[in-house]
């Protein structure tokens, strides 16, 4: 449903204002306030205009309630920029970028007349850009919500984005705000020291299958066209390897084996905790259909959770729109574990804003990292800190967090079509924007892009794992 105007509920603010101190480094807030109570620092979200307040506050002007459309309908690489230094107090410094774009300036001040922020005589500082807005327009997924476009596989896609549209999806842009608010809160509170961050990374893997074919035929077609088609009998062996192996020996497959590679490179290097994350689905043209209860998985769940690492649903191509059977499949994975509070990811990255979010809600999970689009890698929140949302529909925020996924294997390789090195470089460049902003990078990598025509790219990963290592050190 399109809306031609939209305002922020007070929930909505108290909500943003919560995210954007906690991003800033702020504690001892009020978990249902604005989060800024630990400061004593009063914090309004109106222009200030003539008044003054009795002690120096921090203002933020909001946009008027037809900018969030006028947004939506803007020209491509229209939004305005601003040199990043001209965001923030004199003598201050962060590693942000050259620019800043602007989402909303606050009513009144869209000639961009005003700077980004500055501090009054009477001490207060006012931000003329709606970081508020801002935040709340990308956190909440607020456009996917009002736009209907959909991809074959019903995904939002990144094309129709403002992000994408704007260029500024590689930009955690709600993070850099929140550093920018952090250095204004210096200049408003002497002495204050804020809560820092450390980066980290979280590696984490779909096991969308645990064998290569479903059945003979398709195997016996497969082998064939290497071997006549394509002409490549080194891949026709494999294949054909595999399919044995699948019937004689089914945890020596491609594809088991990649289960095992992942975690021994994540233990070599150092780095723990890699998520694993199972499906449970029935058998279907979309979902491999294996059972998480047989002795196979069971037992290579329970040395994965051994090791130190952590096991989550891969919710089946079906559980888009049906809560019903979300349930149906969390049930299965919830026996074999012995538990029921984990959180995973949605097969194919099939996701609808808000209500994916509440039916994981609503069955008991824990957290999703569904949130990047499949055919670019970035920032679809906005941020790579993990957060939980907020359901634009019921007005309220969700017992349910987001760790938002920056980047999808094979977004590099199938969608955007890169070579190993330069898919290597990309996952690179999006990590360091991670750390630069004290965030977490979050990267999936399947157990199926470890062999086959994916060989290639099996060094880039390890790479990547001991680069990744050595930077959260």
């Amino acid at each position: 449903m399109h809306q031609s105007l939209f305002t922020l509920t007070e929930t909505a603010i108290k909500y943003t204002w919560r995210q954007l101190a906690q991003r800033a480094g702020i504690t001892g807030g009020n978990p249902q306030g604005t989060g800024f109570e630990g400061t004593h620092l009063p914090v309004y979200y109106t222009d200030p205009g003539r008044g003054r307040p009795a002690h120096p506050a921090l203002f933020v002007v909001p946009c008027d309630s037809a900018a969030w459309d006028r947004l939506l309908q803007r020209a491509p690489h229209s939004l305005d920029w601003l040199p990043t230094h001209r965001a923030m107090p004199p003598d201050s410094q962060l590693p942000i970028g050259d620019s800043i774009p602007v989402l909303f300036w606050g009513a009144g001040y869209e000639d961009g007349s005003r700077p980004f922020a500055e501090r009054r005589e009477d001490g207060s500082v006012v931000f003329y850009v709606d970081v508020v807005a801002a935040a709340f327009f990308m956190l909440s997924r607020w456009e996917e919500t009002v736009r209907p476009a959909r991809d074959e596989h019903e995904r939002f896609p990144a094309a129709a984005s403002v992000a994408h549209q704007q260029g500024f999806l590689d930009r955690p842009v709600v993070d850099e705000y929140a550093l920018i608010l952090r250095q204004w809160l210096k200049v408003l509170l002497p002495g204050w020291e804020p809560r820092l961050r450390p980066f980290s990374v979280k590696l984490s893997h779909d096991i969308d299958s645990l064998g290569r074919f479903p059945n003979w035929p398709r195997a016996f077609r497969t082998v064939g066209r290497e071997l006549i088609k394509r002409r490549n009998p080194s891949l026709a062996w494999q294949f054909g390897v595999d399919a044995i192996a699948q019937v004689v020996a089914p945890d020596h497959t491609q594809f088991f084996q990649g289960i095992c590679s992942l975690a021994e490179w994540s233990r070599t290097c150092g780095i723990g905790g890699d998520a694993f994350y199972f499906m449970a689905a029935e058998p279907g043209p979309q979902d491999n259909g294996y059972d998480p209860a047989s002795p196979l998985v069971k037992r290579c769940m329970a040395e994965l959770r051994e090791q130190g690492f952590e096991i989550g649903l891969h919710a089946g191509y079906h559980t888009l729109n049906n809560p019903e059977r979300l349930a149906a499949e969390k049930a299965r994975l919830d026996a074999v574990l012995g538990e029921t509070r984990y959180g995973g990811r949605q097969h194919f990255l099939r996701f609808r804003v808000p209500h994916t979010w509440r039916y994981w809600e609503q069955v008991g999970l824990a957290y999703d990292s569904t949130m990047t689009y499949p055919g670019y890698a970035g920032f679809r929140c906005g941020t790579c800190h993990p957060f939980r949302p907020f359901d634009v529909e019921q007005n309220r925020e969700l017992n349910l967090w987001e760790r938002p996924l920056i980047v999808m294997d094979q977004t590099l390789r199938l969608y955007r079509e890169l070579a190993p090195e330069q898919g290597e470089k990309r996952i690179v460049e999006l990590a360091q924007r991670c750390r630069q902003v004290e965030g977490t990078f979050t990267l999936l990598w399947h157990n199926t892009s470890l062999s086959g025509e994916w060989r290639p790219w099996v060094k880039a990963y390890r790479r990547v794992v001991k680069a990744m290592a050595e930077v959260q050190e």
